[in-house]
């Protein structure tokens, strides 16, 4: 199709307008009072870290155990539980979440760190919660009973069933294996709550860090290697040897197709599937969710698709996708070159702004989701289509073009702050911008797209596993 440079260059004009005005400006300016993840994080960890120290108790009784809980306090956190107690009366002052899960949560850790004082208005003014009302007062009652010293557990409490008493109680592991040992009960769901806390702790504990500590390594390498060969001659990082489309093609290509058309398809999709997706539970948000995102895609394909036909181009060659045994290990290496600067940028980020708001919606949905199949519709949706399609704009069609029209810095640095502020989080631009210019170095440095998709897979996949083993 034939067309004047002056309607491209309204089109151009007009995406741009609406992409700050309406699809990019508001969002990002409002991302800062949507809710965090950080915080309820930050509590998954500290209940985490309780739980494994309570089995450590567990695994070590008398004659030793006051040396053994002590122990286990040293490993895993002295103040665990303290820690816990401060950030849930945190959230409870701060109107973060209120009502009975709250409440009952605060006086359980209270009443473990033998802060009865504390416990007791929480335990007299217990809202209605889910289960059972009977077991619900039955158990508010022995817990009262035992904030005021007068007993370990009531006659109607032993009477209860496992299942309504377990219904009581908070969802996480770590409240009824409180429950259990402040009212000496011994049901089934009180041993089965420690299982895997240790190793899931482990996990969560452990792989971010040594992963860091295998990127400083590496960069230190890389060091080496630069201080020992350069006086010798270097081959140059070139940018990717084809320019898919034009400038002015580009830019009708990414604001035109990538944000303004996808983010009205993705919202007509939205439309379509609430009621649908609402009426069969967390499945049917794992899979509207993944419907949405597939339709928010395909127009910035198409658009692209008949962008290529309209300048004579044809072809899928210039994706450079190069996929072998090779891609995998570049893909490692760039990871844990990246991981270090990723994590130093969010350091600094949560130091300068503690309270900022603005996280992806998506990592709440896993963090809160205990479906299989939901997690893994999310996992595919996370780790698969968000890799291959934002690989496939920011590193197979932004950056070759401006590092062919502007030299490969300036493109990898304008793919890499699109590729930021396109998830429409100031609190989280800075690390993802982090993460674009390592993506962006690995396609240089690579000349292979397929490298770039692992390594965005890796490290999706890596925060996906985190906050899976955080909300079971």
């Amino acid at each position: 199709m034939k067309w004047t440079k002056g309607l491209q260059n309204l089109l151009i004009a007009l995406s741009l307008a609406l992409t700050i005005l309406f699809f990019w400006g508001p969002p990002l300016v409002s991302s800062l009072q949507r809710p965090s993840v950080q915080g309820v994080l930050e509590q998954r960890q500290l209940e985490l870290q309780a739980l494994a120290s309570q089995a450590m108790d567990n695994r070590n009784p008398s004659p030793l155990s006051r040396n053994t809980s002590l122990l286990s306090r040293q490993r895993f956190g002295a103040d665990a539980l303290k820690d816990l107690a401060a950030l849930l009366q945190q959230h409870q002052d701060n109107g973060v979440t209120t009502g009975h899960d709250l409440r009952l949560r605060l006086a359980l850790v209270f009443l473990a760190i033998d802060q009865p004082e504390q416990a007791r208005p929480l335990l007299e003014n217990l809202p209605p919660g889910p289960g059972e009302p009977s077991a619900q007062l039955i158990l508010q009652q022995a817990l009262m009973e035992r904030a005021a010293g007068q007993g370990t557990a009531t006659a109607a409490l032993e009477d209860l069933g496992d299942q309504a008493l377990e219904d009581a109680l908070p969802r996480h592991p770590l409240y009824p294996s409180l429950a259990c040992s402040l009212l000496n009960l011994d049901r089934p769901f009180c041993s089965s709550s420690h299982d895997g806390a240790l190793v899931r702790l482990a996990m969560v504990g452990l792989a971010g860090p040594l992963a860091g500590l295998g990127g400083i390594l590496l960069w230190v390498v890389q060091l080496g290697r630069f201080l020992w060969s350069r006086n010798q001659s270097q081959q140059p990082i070139s940018p990717p040897t084809a320019a898919p489309l034009t400038i002015p093609a580009l830019l009708l290509f990414f604001f035109g197709g990538v944000v303004v058309l996808g983010n009205v398809a993705g919202a007509m999709a939205l439309l379509g599937l609430r009621h649908w997706g609402l009426a069969i539970g967390s499945e049917g948000k794992a899979l509207a969710t993944m419907l949405v995102y597939g339709a928010q895609a395909l127009p910035g394909l198409a658009v692209l698709h008949w962008l290529r036909r309209s300048e004579g181009r044809s072809g899928w060659r210039w994706l450079q996708w190069g996929l072998g045994w090779r891609s995998l290990p570049m893909a490692l290496e760039g990871l844990l070159l990246s991981l270090p600067l990723v994590l130093l940028t969010s350091w600094g980020v949560s130091r300068v702004f503690p309270h900022a708001g603005g996280s992806n919606p998506l990592l709440d949905l896993v963090l809160n989701s205990r479906d299989p199949t939901a997690l893994i519709v999310f996992a595919l949706t996370a780790c698969v289509l968000a890799p291959l399609y934002e690989e496939l704009v920011f590193r197979a069609t932004v950056l070759p073009t401006m590092a062919n029209a502007y030299g490969a810095g300036v493109g990898v640095l304008l793919s890499s702050l699109l590729f930021a502020a396109a998830h429409l989080s100031l609190v989280e631009f800075f690390p993802l911008l982090t993460l674009g210019l390592g993506l962006g170095w690995l396609r240089l440095k690579s000349g292979r797209l397929s490298a770039c998709v692992l390594m965005h897979a890796t490290w999706n996949g890596y925060t996906f596993a985190n906050l899976m083993l955080l909300g079971l």
